[in-house]
């Protein structure tokens, strides 16, 4: 990369990690987090890898949460790579604490934790930047496709999550991007990178199986015209089963069994499929299959892949344009981008966050597409720039709701009435109601969540709502849905002299970026 590539690259992740840390609500949404979080304290403070039985606290919560290990410890059932992400927060955290110990008050391991995707989301955005450029994109071109990838698409809201998707999204795209450029070049260290790459994340979301099957399938196929790159095939499986059979190691030291993938089992998953493909409510199959065409692609609901995340349809409509203007090897970033989204739309449940959580790895490959393909005939830009439109809308609208009003969209869609539904054997029951729209909701309820930030500080700190809370809600559970200046406030007891002034600065910052991103990419050719 040239200095202005090294320019561009510094103020998209400058502006990024800003513009996401100001949109961060600086909390956990689900108890996971925090068992993770725990784990890796444990393994900086403690330096072990299990939890001490005291520490569970609940007996129930072995066998759900936690396993016995083959050494008769208590091991957490999450995928290893996701408890790893934990590991900077909690040394970094703990480093601090030790220099200025007035500060475990504000929990700053906590606090960093929950930032955690948002360095790994501006990494994407850059990554992108990498890639168009590889691909002969100019500056400006390639710096605005990176700018549209992070706006446009929920890497935006789940930047401000606490899961660890984002993380894996980044290193399945550096994979599908170090396929594509490597594939013309001689050395063997970009299949190698791919591979490992891949690999890590496949520790964190074990559905970039499929994506891993898909690509290896494709590089087989061009084998077939060019033989002689058969050991580029051979590199990247090596490399990526290299990474890859830790899981199964890791499965069996603290599980008993390498085929334990905790709750992503083999029986959790032919439960899954039994309910997508088993005919419902004496249908028959061809009657689900219309439903579940219905929820994924045709519904006005959150879960649609389509509507949810347009660019990804961009994506996959501009595959033939990307592979005139690249070659072939362009199918290495849609083709297994599309088998990692069967994948999880045929075996996963994953509407536990705005939209669906676990599609957000295929929807940033097919974005990716979508913005680095050349956009010549009139009908593919007007399509991209509605895509970019309503991605940008949502993306916004994400920032400031309570995620939470999705989490049973798909099991009221699919399965039936959420409040019929047997979780445990996964049974539906109950009808779908076409007419409901999520979207509407969603948008409806983003200024609430707006003027809620507002109108606490009007009123002196005091927590008010302008809607009945849900019974059995506590209020300050309700203040999750703020900026973490307020969280910090609400949960820390912190003085808004010290959480403000910091926000603040990050504001001007993030505006200093972005003026001189623009700068750069006005100036480029």
């Amino acid at each position: 990369m040239t200095r202005a590539d090294f320019k561009v690259a510094a103020a998209l992740f400058l502006t990024f990690l800003g513009l996401y840390g100001l949109a961060a609500p600086g909390h956990f949404y689900l108890l996971d987090s925090q068992f993770k979080l725990t784990w890796a304290e444990n393994v900086v403070h403690r330096g072990q890898l299990h939890f001490d039985r005291d520490q569970v606290g609940k007996e129930s919560r072995i066998g759900t949460y936690f396993y016995v290990g083959r050494d008769d410890n208590l091991y957490i059932h999450f995928p290893l790579g996701s408890l790893f992400c934990m590991l900077p927060p909690a040394a970094v955290g703990a480093a601090a604490v030790a220099l200025v110990p007035s500060w475990e008050q504000y929990d700053v391991a906590y606090s960093l934790a929950a930032a955690n995707n948002i360095p790994w989301a501006a990494a994407t955005v850059v990554l992108l930047f990498w890639f168009g450029r590889r691909l002969g994109l100019s500056h400006r071109r390639a710096g605005t496709a990176a700018v549209v990838l992070g706006v446009a698409t929920p890497l935006f809201p789940y930047a401000t999550f606490g899961f660890n998707e984002p993380v894996a999204a980044f290193f399945a795209l550096l994979a599908a991007a170090c396929l594509v450029v490597g594939w013309e070049r001689p050395s063997a260290a970009w299949p190698v990178a791919a591979g490992l790459a891949l690999g890590f994340a496949f520790t964190i979301r074990y559905e970039l199986l499929a994506f891993a099957a898909a690509a290896g399938a494709v590089g087989l196929v061009f084998l077939f015209r060019e033989p002689r790159k058969w050991p580029r095939v051979l590199a990247f499986a090596l490399s990526f089963g290299a990474v890859a059979a830790v899981v199964p190691l890791w499965n069996w030291y603290a599980r008993g069994s390498a085929s334990n993938f905790a709750y992503n089992t083999l029986p959790f998953f032919t439960n899954l499929i039994r309910v997508r493909f088993a005919p419902l409510e004496g249908g028959g199959p061809f009657a689900f299959a219309g439903r579940f065409a219905w929820v994924y692609f045709l519904s006005p609901n959150m879960h649609n892949v389509i509507i949810y995340c347009p660019l990804a349809l961009v994506g996959v409509l501009s595959t033939a344009a990307l592979v005139r203007a690249y070659g072939r090897r362009m199918l290495f970033l849609v083709v297994p981008a599309l088998g990692l989204a069967a994948a999880v739309l045929f075996t996963t449940y994953s509407s536990w966050a705005w939209g669906l959580r676990y599609a957000v790895v295929f929807w940033i490959i097919l974005a990716a597409a979508a913005v680095v393909a050349p956009r010549l005939k009139r009908w593919r830009r007007a399509l991209f720039g509605a895509a970019v439109a309503w991605g940008i809308a949502l993306a916004a609208a994400a920032v400031v709701a309570d995620y939470q009003l999705t989490q049973h969209d798909v099991a009221v869609e699919v399965i039936g009435d959420a409040k019929r539904v047997n979780y445990r054997e996964w049974i539906p029951e109950g009808r779908t109601n076409p007419r409901y729209s999520q979207i509407l909701r969603q948008l409806g309820y983003a200024p609430l969540a707006a003027v809620r930030t507002v109108d606490y500080y009007v009123h002196g700190g005091e927590l008010r709502w302008f809607d009945r809370p849900p019974p059995g809600m506590r209020g300050d559970e309700r203040a999750l849905l703020d900026i973490w200046p307020v969280y910090a406030q609400v949960r820390c007891a912190a003085p808004a002299a010290a959480v403000w002034p910091p926000y603040l600065l990050l504001l001007i910052g993030t505006v200093a970026a972005a003026r001189w991103l623009r700068g750069l990419l006005r100036a480029a050719p």
